[in-house]
């Protein structure tokens, strides 16, 4: 499910579950239309805690990445792993929708 973690005028910043799959993009399509329905116009997916993403979630980036565009909106995810960042790139999704890598995690041993 997306959790919603704020929100600001026309946009609402979202929490992606760990894996958008078929199992998860139902529920996660409904809710995601019904903020758009409701006048979401700049949608941010935190996919910090994201580790997979099937053909099933592409799919719903690209329709929500197309409505939000029809009414002048801007979809983006931030916090997006490797493995998921290279695949959206891959794809060319990266031209249409705003993708900010997860930031990488500082080793403690190194000064």
């Amino acid at each position: 499910m997306l959790h919603v973690t704020m929100r600001t005028g026309n946009g609402v910043t979202a929490l992606l579950p760990e894996s958008v799959d078929l199992h998860t993009v139902p529920l996660l399509r409904a809710v995601g239309n019904r903020m758009i329905d409701e006048g979401c116009r700049h949608l941010t997916l935190d996919a910090s805690r994201s580790s997979f993403l099937d053909s099933s979630g592409v799919t719903l980036l690209i329709n929500w990445y197309q409505r939000l565009n029809r009414l002048e909106g801007t979809l983006s995810l931030t916090g997006v792993n490797t493995n998921i960042y290279d695949l959206l790139h891959r794809l060319g999704l990266d031209a249409v929708i705003t993708l900010t890598p997860h930031a990488p995690t500082p080793d403690p041993l190194d000064p």
